[in-house]
């Protein structure tokens, strides 16, 4: 369910700056008025893009840190595991954000979500693991 309300959030806000960086920015004093949307959206990329790309990442960071951690939630865990969330949740809205604007394409969108997020979660679950493992080692004398 949390996964459905982040990819309709990230689709809202990726619908809403197409509609921000539509004409009405650069050819008058206001936008446009929402009945007179550009026709020119993608709507098939935007409703696969995001539950594709971005939510079965996020769904798979879940999986594997709750996989590693196998029920031990120390407070340092879930700072850890919320942090890297919030990171690279923050970083795909701004790629989100970036590739509204008339002048650029999808495909910094893309390119953020596939070459870049993917890091941070990787070094958060990394991290996760490594606190996870560690109350498996034996007390030091």
């Amino acid at each position: 369910m949390r996964y459905c309300l982040l990819s309709a959030l990230l689709i809202g806000i990726h619908l809403g700056t197409l509609w921000f960086f539509s004409d009405g920015v650069y050819h008058g004093g206001a936008n446009v008025p929402l009945r007179r949307f550009p026709e020119d959206v993608d709507v098939f990329f935007i409703l696969t893009f995001t539950p594709t790309f971005i939510g079965l990442k996020f769904l798979a960071y879940d999986s594997a840190v709750r996989a590693i951690t196998k029920g031990y939630r120390p407070a340092a865990v879930m700072v850890v595991f919320i942090a890297g969330y919030v990171v690279a949740l923050a970083m795909e809205i701004a790629f989100l954000i970036a590739a509204s604007r008339p002048i650029a394409d999808s495909g910094f969108a893309l390119l953020g979500s596939i070459l870049q997020t993917p890091f941070v979660l990787l070094l958060a679950g990394a991290v996760v693991a490594g606190l996870a493992l560690k109350k498996d080692f034996p007390p030091q004398t």
